[in-house]
């Protein structure tokens, strides 16, 4: 299209049209070759259409009925024209969009793209980035009206060297509205990967913003605009130059977090030496060319038996097993476990674990709402952590069961005095998952964990095996290329999970919290990976440090072995298992958009959740967005707590609740002790305290009045 563009200018127009639109088409694709490093291709689309359509709406709009800029008229001088606007413009129109969306971000927040804005933070990057711009056409405009003679103004004595002020609120506006959209419809989610290539693409919109200073100071028109444009161009470009200096050298600029230079390829060889002792203690040694493991079933089956009755957390240190016949063995090996397990680390701050404990009650129902739609996806990404859950059909087949478990380990770790109240439950529900991780390491490796390398080789037989247990062991692993089975870094990495997820999730939802209530949950969280067996060395205490490590863990974890990758299945079966709570049909394919508005195009389409959904789907998820986000962005501005967002997002996660929760036919496995604070917990829920009466009115239309009780629901 631009090769025929440009043939065309060249065999109808004279040599100036043909030379401005040859630099308005390389500027178009410099900018979009950028776009596309920074923003990734959905959103860099996005910017394009954008961008392109509404510049031309506005300049159509201007020409012919003196809309935004003032009443003028294109001349030949541009060439090929679209109804009455020269293609040249809407080109302009995104190259500079995307100049000065990059350069705000680089002033205001420190990078070339602002991830998951909120209201004010979006705002703000829109106003800048037409300021950006706007100063750009202080100059540029009487330079194509006076010298090129581009288009004819109506009124020629306006105040800006003939020029009309309206057509430099017209900039503004219209540059407000398309940077306001897109953030709104398609901000990137991620911070783009520090390269030579990234690092590159953040300083062509520099270095075009730079050339129009330079052209403007050298030949601007009238003499006046060269001063002009040295500080009004000059300023925006010395910052942002500078700003892009601090981003792409952040080794000479910032110190590095605490898990910056930790290497994560030794920690995939190590998994959880006291799991990992308790368990081989259990299962004994293992015999025969198939791992068979004898007695050891029995012994397994004993200790299973005996977790159940694992009392609250101050009652952990007198456990004695609780039944009269159950084998000694077992008990001592239990008993030995729990007296190392239980006990929590000399840096546990009681009062942030409180606040973070105040802060899911207070989120409540809005907190099951991202475990469904952002953790629990998330852990589906790294492939070999997959393959364990894809291992005999545990996760497609039984996927409500996976999702109950989680929920009986997460709710009573979160619940008040979950992990540090001696009538709380959180560390015995962790150590028992403990130990479910290190009988899963056991099984597959059918052997050791701390003995086993190199290949263990996949059982053969006629028959299929049945069971979970059986599975496991007959599925065979690679040490040397996959590490071992729940390692280190897959610990750690579900364990930001539940924790950074969380917050990132809050703050895509427009309801970011405090740094310091940010890092009250990173740090109950961490004292929960240290019940759990996860290294001090892999946790965090920023959300700077939990980005970093995230995406370091992603990056790191390869490409899935086998032929088949596990992952696709596991989103879909997620997917799926959230849809059948939704009655009404055009809101049934919401749990798609959602999450991958959460998790991020490219995690989605790992994970299998990119299949399409109806367009009145659809359209009800982007114009909701969009309602949604303005309406809080306004009415915050004078009720701060108010959110629209918190109410919808509390909805989808009270039936979520009753769906998988606490459907009385099909109770937690939890003790009565857990099971009845739990209830109680939902069922103050049923009110949001930051919302006024009239919001929580409209959420008992579309859950239940009064409080929260264990009955399934269906939206719609």
């Amino acid at each position: 299209m631009s090769v025929a563009y440009l043939l065309a200018t060249a065999w109808r127009d004279p040599p100036l049209t043909l030379a401005l639109a040859t630099a308005c088409v390389v500027m178009f694709w410099a900018c979009a070759w950028s776009a596309r490093a920074l923003l990734g291709f959905r959103s860099a689309s996005a910017l394009a259409v954008l961008a392109l359509a509404l510049g031309w709406f506005a300049e159509q709009m201007g020409s012919s009925r003196g809309w935004f800029f003032g009443r003028y008229t294109y001349t030949d001088v541009l060439g090929i024209r679209l109804g009455d606007v020269p293609l040249a413009i809407p080109l302009m129109w995104f190259s500079l969009c995307l100049v000065g969306y990059v350069m705000a971000c680089l002033m205001l927040w420190r990078a070339p793209a602002h991830t998951t804005p909120s209201f004010r933070s979006g705002l703000l990057t829109a106003w800048l980035a037409a300021m950006v711009v706007t100063a750009f056409d202080l100059g540029a405009d009487p330079y194509f009206v006076f010298v090129l003679k581009a288009w004819i103004m109506q009124k020629t004595d306006g105040g800006w060297f003939g020029e009309t002020l309206q057509g430099f609120a017209g900039w503004m506006v219209v540059g407000l509205l398309i940077m306001a959209l897109f953030q709104a419809l398609a901000a990137p989610r991620r911070e783009p990967t520090l390269s030579r290539k990234v690092a590159l693409a953040a300083l062509v919109p520099i270095g075009i913003y730079a050339s129009g200073l330079v052209f403007q100071v050298l030949l601007g028109h009238p003499i006046e605009i060269r001063a002009i444009a040295f500080f009004a161009m000059g300023l925006p470009t010395l910052v942002a130059l500078v700003a892009w200096w601090h981003w792409s050298h952040p080794e000479r600029h910032t110190v590095p977090g605490r898990t910056a230079d930790v290497p994560l390829a030794p920690w995939t060889l190590e998994a959880d030496p006291l799991a990992d002792r308790a368990v081989a203690a259990l299962v004994g040694p293992w015999s025969g060319e198939a791992g068979a493991m004898g007695p050891g079933a029995a012994r397994l089956a004993t200790a299973t038996r005996l977790m159940a009755g694992w009392p609250a957390n101050g009652g952990l240190g007198a456990w004695d097993g609780g039944h009269a016949q159950a084998d000694p063995a077992v008990v001592a090996t239990l008993r030995a476990y729990l007296d190392e397990g239980r006990q929590l680390p000399e840096w546990a701050d009681r009062a942030k674990v409180e606040r973070s404990e105040a802060i899911f009650m207070a989120q409540g129902p809005l907190s099951c709402t991202l475990l469904f739609c952002s953790s629990l996806p998330e852990c589906y990404v790294l492939p070999h952590l997959a393959e364990v859950l894809h291992i005999a059909g545990q996760l497609e087949q039984h996927t409500e069961h996976r999702i109950r478990q989680t929920a009986a380990m997460v709710f009573p770790v979160m619940m008040k005095g979950g992990l540090m109240g001696a009538d709380g439950a959180g560390v015995a529900q962790v150590l028992k998952v403990r130990l479910i991780h290190a009988t899963i390491r056991h099984l597959i490796l059918r052997g050791d964990p701390e003995r086993v390398r190199g290949r263990v080789a996949p059982q053969t037989g006629d028959a299929a095996p049945t069971g979970m247990h059986a599975a496991l062991m007959a599925h065979g692993w690679d040490v040397d290329r996959q590490g071992l089975p729940c390692n280190q870094i897959e610990l750690a990495y579900t364990l930001l999970t539940f924790g950074y997820c969380f917050l990132r999730g809050m703050r895509t939802l427009g309801l970011r919290l405090s740094r310091a209530d940010e890092e009250a949950c990173l740090h109950a969280w961490n004292v929960m990976g240290h019940v759990l067996g996860v290294r001090r060395e892999l946790m965090v205490d920023t959300m700077d440090e939990a980005t970093a490590l995230f995406e370091r863990i992603q990056v790191s974890a390869g490409a899935p072995i086998g032929p088949v990758d596990p992952r696709p299945a596991l989103g879909r079966a997620l997917m799926q298992t959230m849809e059948r709570t939704i009655g009404l049909p055009v809101l049934r394919g919401l749990p798609v958009p959602l999450t991958r508005w959460l998790v991020g195009p490219g995690t989605a389409r790992l994970i299998g959740v990119d299949e399409k959904v109806s367009w009145p789907t659809r359209l009800v998820f982007i114009l909701g967005r969009l309602l949604i986000g303005l309406i809080d962005g306004l009415v915050r501005l004078v009720f701060p707590r108010f959110s629209l967002s918190r109410l919808f997002t509390r909805v989808v996660g009270y039936h979520f609740l009753t769906r998988f929760l606490m459907d009385q036919t099909r109770p937690l496995t939890l003790p009565e002790r857990v099971l009845n604070p739990m209830a109680d917990t939902i069922a103050a829920w049923s009110d949001d305290p930051c919302a006024p009466d009239w919001v929580n009115g409209l959420e008992d239309r579309m859950t239940t009045s009064g409080p929260w009780q264990s009955v399934p629901q269906r939206v719609g």
